[in-house]
């Protein structure tokens, strides 16, 4: 189905190739999730939370700054953000959702990507003021479920709870800082987000969707039709929320969308993020696909371009000139075939 393949121990990271830091747990000595922490100021998140998950109650999350209790059948969970409140724009907002820190080696083995553990609450806001003064807007990072302070399992990713919990996060920003649009950016786990709220909300003026795992049913039944006998477990493409099968319920006009992408991407293949362009053209959406080149050995990261043309787009450059801004930025070594489509 693609033209190359990844290893096991790369399907799922949305982060550089690097060497992951313990903890390292095969799956059957996952522990127990602990009571959720709270790191402030240049404390550091604690890995052993992504990998576990952390709980958290409606009381405690109360003592959590800038967080939200969401409750969805069945449960809840508390939703950490970190906004950056530059009130220039009115009732408009970024918001970014970051990717996976997840991934299984060989046997099974669940890792944590070491760049994980190094960030803090403190580096979260300072990036988020930057791109709040790039855009001209607020800015606000939302803490995905089991990741950077939000409570929640990051193993149960991509489901339609991590879903209807970001959903839920939205409504509450919403309400708080009075936003009447966001414009939404999310890299690869971050980007099956994005457009996974594309498909249910309509204050959404554009999406920016980076490496986005768009098109998750195709990417993970194709990894297992090629798993070798000791990569372990992945997961089941039958419990994910596929945005691609949903492109039919965007309401009404829809937002702007634009698609990062890089045809050597090594993470999540090119291919699958194109059906997912192919198939808004289908829907007769009008999607805007740049191909620009990822960061690092994997080609994957494109979490800076993604950024600023989301925060070209909040001062009102069109597609066009957003289009030709990122292309300068990350430019592909030669224009492949592709970008003739």
């Amino acid at each position: 189905m693609f033209g190359h393949w990844i290893p096991a121990a790369t399907l799922f990271l949305s982060l550089p190739a690097e060497t992951p830091m313990p903890p390292r747990l095969m799956p059957n000595e996952v522990q127990r999730p602990a009571a959720l922490r709270i790191p402030r100021g240049r404390q550091t998140f604690d890995a052993r939370e992504a990998l576990n998950g952390a709980t958290a109650t409606r009381r405690r999350c109360t003592e959590v700054p800038d967080a939200y209790w969401v409750p969805i059948p069945g449960g809840g969970a508390c939703i950490r953000t970190y906004p950056a409140a530059n009130r220039s724009g009115g009732g408009t907002m970024l918001v970014y959702l970051p990717g996976d820190v997840l991934l299984r080696g060989r046997g099974g083995v669940r890792l944590i990507a070491g760049s994980y553990a190094r960030r803090s609450p403190a580096d979260i806001r300072q990036e988020m003021t930057g791109w709040s003064r790039n855009g001209g807007v607020p800015a606000i990072f939302i803490a995905r479920p089991g990741l950077y302070g939000s409570s929640g399992n990051h193993g149960a990713r991509r489901r339609i709870d991590e879903v209807r919990l970001v959903d839920g996060a939205l409504d509450r920003i919403k309400a708080r800082y009075r936003v009447s649009r966001f414009i939404l950016a999310g890299q690869s786990g971050g980007g099956h987000l994005v457009a996974a709220l594309v498909n249910r909300r309509r204050d959404i003026a554009a999406a920016f969707i980076g490496s986005g795992l768009v098109s998750a049913v195709e990417v993970m039944r194709a990894y297992q039709a090629r798993r070798r006998r000791d990569a372990g477990p992945v997961e089941d493409p039958n419990a994910v929320y596929d945005p691609i099968g949903h492109v039919g319920e965007i309401a009404g006009p829809g937002p702007d969308i634009f698609v990062l992408s890089d045809p050597g991407d090594r993470i999540v293949p090119f291919l699958s993020q194109r059906h997912y362009v192919e198939r808004l053209r289908s829907a007769g959406r009008h999607p805007t696909h740049i191909l620009l080149r990822g960061e690092g050995r994997s080609r994957h990261l494109l979490a800076e371009p993604m950024k600023a043309g989301a925060a070209l787009y909040a001062r009102g450059e069109d597609a066009a000139a957003i289009s030709a801004a990122l292309r300068a930025m990350a430019p592909l070594p030669s224009p492949p075939e592709e970008a003739q489509h």
